[in-house]
C-alpha cells in the first residue's frame, strides 16, 4: 500500500460525513464536495470502494446520500486507507515476486528485516486508530 492523496480525501471525507449525518441521517456527497473541495466525481469513486468494505452505505432518492455503515469506533484506518490504496506493500522489497521470494537479494538481505518490521508497524499502527478516535482528536503517536 502506498499512501496517496486518495488516503487524505477518503479520511477527510470520512470525518465529513461522520460529523455531519446527525442522527443518522444520509449526507450528500455534493455536500461533502462543497465543504472539503474534493471533486464530486472522485469521492463517488472513493466511496464506491468504501461501500465494498461496508464502511458506508448509500440510500437512494430524495434525502439520499451516504451513512456510515457500522459506528464510528468499529471503522479502522487500516481498512479505510487499505480500501482506497489497495494492498501493495509500502516497500519494494517486501513485494513478492513472481518466483515467491520477496526481492532478489533475499534472504542474504541485510535491510529485509527492517523494512518488514517497518510495514508491520505501520499497519499495525493504522489498525489501532478508529473513525472515532479522529472525531475526538485523541491520535496518540504511540498506541
Amino acid at each position: 500500500m502506498k499512501i496517496t492523496t486518495r488516503s487524505s480525501y477518503t479520511v477527510r471525507a470520512l470525518l465529513d460525513l461522520a460529523q455531519n449525518s446527525i442522527d443518522g441521517r444520509p449526507v450528500r456527497l455534493s455536500d461533502i464536495s462543497q465543504r472539503e473541495g474534493i471533486s464530486h466525481a472522485y469521492l463517488e469513486q472513493l466511496f464506491n470502494r468504501l461501500k465494498k468494505v461496508e464502511v458506508v452505505r448509500g440510500r437512494k432518492g430524495p434525502g439520499g446520500g451516504y451513512v456510515l455503515a457500522k459506528d464510528a469506533e468499529r471503522i479502522l484506518m487500516g481498512e479505510v486507507i487499505m480500501a482506497v490504496e489497495g494492498q501493495e506493500k509500502l516497500f519494494l522489497c517486501t513485494e513478492d515476486l513472481s518466483d515467491g521470494d520477496s526481492c532478489q537479494r533475499y534472504p542474504g538481505c541485510t535491510t529485509h528485516l527492517l523494512w518488514e518490521k517497518l510495514s508491520a508497524s505501520f499497519y499495525e499502527y493504522l489498525n489501532s486508530i478508529t473513525l472515532a478516535d479522529l472525531l475526538k482528536g485523541a491520535v496518540p503517536l504511540n498506541k
